[in-house]
This record gives structure tokens, sequence and C-alpha cells, in this order.
């Protein structure tokens, strides 16, 4: 899994029976580096060569990384879920597209591949994504002592939201900007790829006239998932003018402030903070201040908040290989429950 931060590629070895059985094994990750970053954010079309080079390369080398380290038998490994890198998500148009080349790993590895997680949702009228909404609730019902509705919120590039109101209901969506247009400012303005744990953003002020702008703005878009870039642009255009805490600051703030205002209908009990923006104490701090329940981190309920999502896809490869849905109308808007994914064969 390479989240739209690509920030690196995480990988997460499970044993599952892609229903209620789920083990997680072993979790490993690759980050990208400042070289690779620079040319992942440069003109596009003119390095889509390299781009999609360092894409393949790098999810190679997690996988290995994880078959090494736990010393793997391949042939003990049914598939192998690749996600790809988002590079463009468009369901308004129709379209979304995760770029990851299957005959690579094909080659490499000699086992099952499936890709293409979202492409029969969207075919079937959904915005796909989000996708894990599933696997959120088959984990967070296994646990023994819960109080519903419960939201978990990935924070990751796009922020997004799963919220379980019982042990047998439970709905997603995107909520807006997540780490994204965050990580847009410190790379253009400081050559940094993070604001690492939001210390930028504590120290700036907030302009809560841009800030109310940009969550309007955003409110009125109508669509259940987001393209990254969209979001960016918006809260950059705002902010331009900001200096760079009171910009990281701003921001921080609309992030918060959507993600309460869109859970708000539910009355969640309490929120799960997943993916890198849960160590982001701007964020956090915001959210614990404003939000009327407990405001908590994966770790807090066992989960381990940087591999959740990359156990998602090996969860989501196993149901894609038994031909069982992952999406809902519920979570995706598509027309009726799909299973996904396209299967590659070596044979």
């Amino acid at each position: 899994m390479s989240g739209t931060s690509f920030d690196g590629v995480d990988v997460s070895l499970i044993k599952t029976d892609g229903r209620n059985y789920v083990k997680h094994i072993y979790s490993a990750s690759e980050e990208y580096s400042e070289a690779e970053k620079k040319i992942y954010n440069s003109p596009f079309i003119e390095n889509y060569h390299k781009i999609k080079d360092i894409i393949n390369f790098k999810h190679k080398k997690a996988i290995k990384q994880l078959i090494n380290r736990q010393k793997i038998d391949l042939k003990k490994i049914d598939i192998i879920g690749l996600h790809g890198q988002t590079i463009k998500h468009k369901p308004s148009e129709g379209w979304s597209w995760q770029y990851i080349n299957p005959k690579y790993f094909l080659k490499e590895f000699g086992t099952k591949i499936i890709t293409d997680f979202r492409l029969k949702d969207i075919n079937n009228g959904g915005d796909g994504a989000p996708i894990v909404p599933y696997f959120h609730h088959i984990m967070i019902k296994r646990l023994q002592k819960i109080s519903y509705p419960i939201a978990l919120i990935n924070i990751g590039g796009v922020s997004n939201a799963t919220i379980i109101t019982d042990k047998n209901t439970f709905f997603g969506y995107d909520i807006g900007p997540g780490n994204g247009p965050l990580d847009s400012i410190t790379t253009s303005r400081l050559k940094i790829n993070m604001d690492k744990d939001g210390f930028l953003a504590t120290k700036g002020s907030i302009n809560y006239i841009l800030a109310v702008e940009i969550i309007n703005y955003i409110k009125k878009m109508s669509q259940k998932s987001f393209d990254r870039n969209e979001l960016d642009n918006i809260c950059l255009e705002k902010t331009n003018n900001l200096n760079t805490n009171d910009a990281l600051a701003t921001i921080s703030f609309v992030i918060s402030e959507l993600i309460i205002f869109k859970l708000k209908k539910f009355r969640p009990k309490k929120m799960l903070l997943l993916g890198g923006g849960r160590k982001n104490l701007a964020i956090k701090s915001l959210l614990e201040k404003n939000f009327k329940g407990d405001v908590l981190i994966a770790e807090q309920l066992n989960f381990d908040g940087d591999s959740f999502e990359s156990q998602a896809i090996a969860y989501l490869s196993v149901r894609s290989l038994l031909g069982l849905e992952y999406t809902f109308k519920e979570t995706t808007n598509v027309r009726y429950p799909v299973s996904g994914g396209v299967l590659h064969n070596c044979d």
C-alpha cells in the first residue's frame, strides 16, 4: 500500500479466511527517498517512466524486506495484493488511476497478484473510495469492550472516515484534506517532507476567516470521495499569503473542523485516529478540544496505526480472490455490493 502522501510503501503479512478471521503476522515499510519524492512531485508526463520505475522498485523492495525478515517461503504465500500509487482520482468523471505493473511482480515473486481494487466499484456507479471500511468494521467488532457508535479516521493525504454504528452497520466516506496540503506547504516552502508531529503548526496562529472559507467551499463539494490534488489546491490557494506556521495552523484547523462536522450526525462516542496524521499534535489537540467524545490513536486499541491500511489491502485481496463484496452503497455509493480487483496469474 502506498498512500496519496507518497511518503513510502507499507506491506503487511496476514492470515485470513477473508471473513471474520484475521491474524496480523508482520509489517514492514520502505520510505521514498528525497530524490524520489522530488521526481514524483516534478512534471508528471516528462518523468512518467522514472516515476513508474520508482513505484515498482519500492514496492518490490518493501515486499522483499518483509519476506527476508520473516524468512518466508514464497510458496506459502497465496496471494499478493498491490493497491498501487494513486496518481489521479476522478470519481465524478468515472475513473481512478492507481499505478502498479503486475507483470513486474509476477515475474519477481511467481505468485497470484491482485490489483485495481476500485475498478469494479466505479464501473457500477460507485466513487471507488473509501474501500477499507469493511475491514475496519471486521476489526472493531472483534473487540470485547467497545461502545458504539465509533468513528475511525484515517488521516493520510486525504482524510476519510468509517463510522460503525453497531456490530452489523457501518458507513464510509472521504472527509476532506489530510496531510496532503500540509506536506505540500513544507515541501515547497521549507524543502522538508512534513511538519513532524505538527510542531510548526502549533507555533502558528489560525486565520479563522480563511479557514471558514475553505471549510464552506469543501462542504459544498457533494462527492463521497476526493482527489488529493484538488483538495491541496483549494487549501494552498487560500493560505498562499500566510506565513508558513500560520498556513499550517489554519489548514490543521480546517482538517479538524471538517472531521467533527462530518461525524456530527452519527454522534460517535469515540474517535480512533489512523494513518500518519494521528501523530500530528496540532490536529489531535484541536480534535480533543472540540470533539464531544474520546479521541484515541490506533495503538490504544492495540492496532498498528502505520500498517492498518496495508493490512486492509491484504484482507481485501483474499475477499477479492473469493469473490466476496467489500464496497457498498453506504461506503462508496455503488449501486449494489460488489467485490473487485483484477487477478493476475503466473500461468
